[in-house]
């Protein structure tokens, strides 16, 4: 059963750890695509974010599929594992500077480095849901909000060491990474402090071992990926039946062919938004090159420029998806049909020398805009189909991870082969 937050103390300590927790769920592989300036200077003939973000996705993808089979886990092992994972990953890209190999070599290195990151990153999936379910839900927003913060934090601490150490793109990169690192540390201390807070009593009694049986229980489970979907109470334990019939008919009613029949277009919709998504972030936006504005050519600070006017409006939009402009459940298609016509747009900024500056930034705004309204939009009202019983929408929520996950992978094979076909970024 989930704690109520409001029966014990230090509740509002509980929040921010969440919140840094959250932060720290995406932010190494956030914090690698921010760095693609100090990655074109080492691999200047590489289209490395485009690889980056196939390995990083496929190997997310494969972990959270095969932890998925496991029915019982530790808990505590998995996200330190995770946090920890995360952090040598990071300081072994800090040490390339002081690397004596060749491009070549570290080129293979850092794509290892990117699959193991996503592999801890894949522990970390596993288990937030996991701990998420065993508290009230303004604990799950609080950890959403988290993730929605740690890309503009990575971009934002790219930013910031640029402009201190614009002389020197390897010392601005260490230091990057060194901030980092000590973020790192951050987030794994504030998942220790949270299990040290009254809140967490209950875990701690659980002694680190959760049955995923038993989170079928839970009033509340919600996916750790931003805005994912949330369950209501309802449904099948709102039955008359006897608890035999009751469980017979959760059974059957809930089951995985039953549900996607019923929201199959919903997921159809999901995938296509979150393909769109890694098919020009960060890829498709780093390889618009500066035409104009040559004062911000040098440091390819017109590419960063575009990655933080990308992250603001994206995470403004998360903030507005109340406003509904006529959508629902019923036809939430249309966001997919919205993104997918300024994407030839995007192609075009990057690869038409009649392209300007000033249309790729607004291009790119817009599209960093549609991403966290459609992409989150398509969450939520998938959870608002009214004939969804709350077992069904547990169902329904499991379905989306891996559609989102899905289209995330699909997203960064596409930008691969565009960026081939077109020759991004060469």
């Amino acid at each position: 059963m989930a704690a109520n937050l409001d029966d014990h103390h230090g509740e509002g300590t509980a929040k921010i750890c969440m919140l840094a927790i959250g932060i720290g769920y995406l932010f190494p592989i956030s914090a690698i695509w921010a760095a693609f300036d100090y990655w074109k200077v080492l691999f200047p003939d590489k289209n490395i974010e485009f690889v980056v973000t196939v390995v990083y996705q496929i190997g997310s993808v494969g972990t959270v599929a095969l932890l998925s089979l496991t029915e019982t886990f530790s808990l505590r092992r998995r996200i330190v594992g995770g946090f920890l994972g995360q952090f040598f990953c990071l300081a072994a890209i800090l040490s390339f500077r002081w690397l004596l190999l060749p491009p070549a070599v570290l080129y293979q290195l850092l794509l290892g480095l990117v699959l193991v990151c996503s592999v801890a990153t894949g522990y970390l999936d596993s288990a937030l849901l996991s701990l998420c379910s065993q508290y009230a839900s303004i604990m799950q927003q609080f950890l959403q909000i988290g993730i929605g913060f740690g890309t503009l934090v990575s971009v934002i601490y790219r930013d910031a060491t640029k402009l201190l150490m614009s002389h020197d793109i390897e010392d601005a990169t260490c230091a990057y990474f060194s901030i980092a690192l000590a973020t790192v540390i951050v987030c794994l201390a504030s998942y220790r402090l949270l299990m040290s807070l009254p809140v967490s009593r209950h875990v701690r009694a659980a002694s680190g071992q959760l049955d995923e049986k038993l989170l079928d229980n839970a009033t509340s489970i919600e996916s750790p990926l931003p805005l994912a979907c949330g369950f209501s109470p309802g449904g099948c334990r709102d039955s008359e039946d006897s608890p035999a019939e009751l469980e017979l008919n959760c059974k059957a009613g809930s089951s995985f062919k039953t549900v996607i029949q019923l929201v199959w277009r919903n997921q159809l919709a999901i995938i296509a938004n979150f393909t769109l998504t890694t098919f020009c972030y960060p890829g498709l936006i780093t390889a618009i090159p500066c035409r104009q504005m040559l004062w911000l050519q040098p440091g390819h600070w017109f590419q960063t420029i575009l990655l933080t006017v990308f992250t603001l409006f994206d995470i403004s939009a998360r903030f507005v998806t109340h406003i509904r402009c006529g959508l629902h459940h019923g036809n939430i298609q249309w966001t997919v049909v919205v993104r997918s016509a300024l994407l030839p747009l995007m192609i075009f900024c990057a690869v038409s020398e009649s392209s300007s500056d000033l249309l790729a930034m607004a291009v790119v705004a817009t599209f960093g805009f549609l991403n966290g309204y459609c992409a989150s939009l398509c969450l939520i009202v998938i959870n608002e189909i009214p004939t969804l019983s709350a077992e069904q929408r547990k169902t329904c929520g499991r379905i989306s991870a891996c559609f989102v996950n899905s289209g995330l992978a699909l997203g960064s094979v596409g930008g691969a082969l565009a960026a081939y076909v077109f020759a991004l970024g060469s």
